[in-house]
């Protein structure tokens, strides 16, 4: 009997309690009575019943207000209404208080009680089931968004390597040294933060700038090491380095799930829902950051807005280190120089707000360039 359903029975009749414990008794239930409505209430807390056969007329509270007790304390709490009355407005009541099922007294045959009660029970079975099967299924589906989060994690971290790498990789290749892309990256961090875009994006930004000038790996060393002016053809060859840096950076065009245009960048870009947003980014700056605001720029023509603040934001960088640095066709240019170039070029090759921001932070710049100098 320990581990047989617990009904409890509310009920100020004896005979009506008595006739009910017999016969539920013998179909292996264990069943407690109270014979009113304040004892039926406490015997419930103390005993957490599977089940509660209560009725409606009792002296002192009545079933009703019982029943609203009991639905306060637990909302799935099986409960049968049994009452002589009939009345249709105690059987609305008691079903919008959270009855599960109504009985008539007097109950002539007890096998409607018994089936009652067992459809009840199984009712509440397949709720607590369906319940603990739900709490499982939320708990695999936290576990695995955990594993998932820390599997990005550790991906990102592996795409912000190989850009590390690669962007070092073109800061040789073109400088014999990494350190103009790593201050491109340090002025772009910080141009990006004064903007005020989101710490995720300054963040993206510092790393994806890192391969700007990725495309130039494919730019041959005669035009690139050249130490005079290049000639027309010599120039439009070295333009393709921003072309060559997205096909670089680009995600398998044959691939299974396709690409999709819904802004500017991905226009020219091209993205995948698969793809991660740090090599997007870097596609974007790679095919963009020699744009003009004036529109003169390459090699789309985009002008002002048109252009993604990610790349308006390193050529401002790319352009300060490149006047501050030697090359293999110039000598660097001193600071005030350097300065007077960039203000010059606001409002036609750069963003003129970001000119403003650039000097705003001129002390932080300067540390930047003397932290990493070559």
């Amino acid at each position: 009997m320990d581990s047989a359903p617990v009904i409890l029975t509310v009920d100020d009749e004896a005979s009506i309690r008595t006739s009910f414990r017999l016969y539920l008794e013998d179909f292996g239930y264990r069943v407690e009575e109270a014979a009113d409505g304040s004892a039926g209430f406490e015997m419930f807390q103390a005993l957490n019943p599977d089940l509660v056969l209560l009725d409606i007329s009792m002296p002192g509270q009545n079933g009703l207000d019982i029943l609203k007790l009991i639905h306060e304390a637990n909302p799935d709490q099986p409960v049968i209404m049994v009452s002589g009355s009939g009345e249709i407005c105690d059987v609305v009541n008691a079903i919008n208080l959270g009855a599960r099922s109504y009985i008539l007294k007097p109950v002539t045959d007890l096998s409607i009680l018994l089936h009652t009660v067992e459809k009840e029970l199984e009712r509440a079975r397949l709720v607590r089931e369906n319940r603990e099967y739900r709490k499982h299924l939320e708990e695999m589906v936290a576990l695995r968004t955990v594993q998932l989060e820390a599997a990005y994690s550790k991906l990102e971290q592996n795409y912000v390597q190989v850009i590390r790498s690669l962007g070092r990789a073109a800061g040789f290749r073109d400088n014999n040294t990494s350190a103009h892309v790593v201050r491109v990256s340090k002025y772009s961090q910080l141009l990006a933060r004064t903007y005020g875009l989101p710490e995720q994006t300054v963040e993206l930004i510092q790393w994806a700038s890192l391969m700007h000038d990725i495309g130039k790996i494919g730019t041959p060393d005669h035009i690139l090491f050249k130490p005079g002016k290049l000639n027309r053809d010599e120039w439009r060859e070295m333009k393709k380095h921003c072309e060559v840096g997205v096909q670089i950076l680009e995600f398998d065009p044959e691939d299974e799930f396709g690409q999709h245009s819904t802004s500017i960048s991905e226009e020219l870009i091209g993205s995948s829902d698969r793809e991660s947003d740090l090599l997007i980014m870097a596609r974007v700056i790679a095919a963009c950051h020699h744009e003009r605001w004036d529109g003169k720029g390459y090699p789309h023509g985009l002008k002002g807005e048109e252009i993604p603040i990610e790349a308006r934001i390193v050529s401002i960088a790319d352009i300060y280190d490149a006047l501050s640095s030697s090359r293999s066709y110039k000598n660097a240019f001193g600071e005030p120089e350097c300065q007077r170039t960039i203000r010059e070029e606001a409002g036609k090759s750069l963003d003129p707000h970001l000119v403003e921001l650039f000097f705003a932070n001129i002390d932080e710049i300067l540390k930047i360039k003397t932290t990493w100098a070559d």
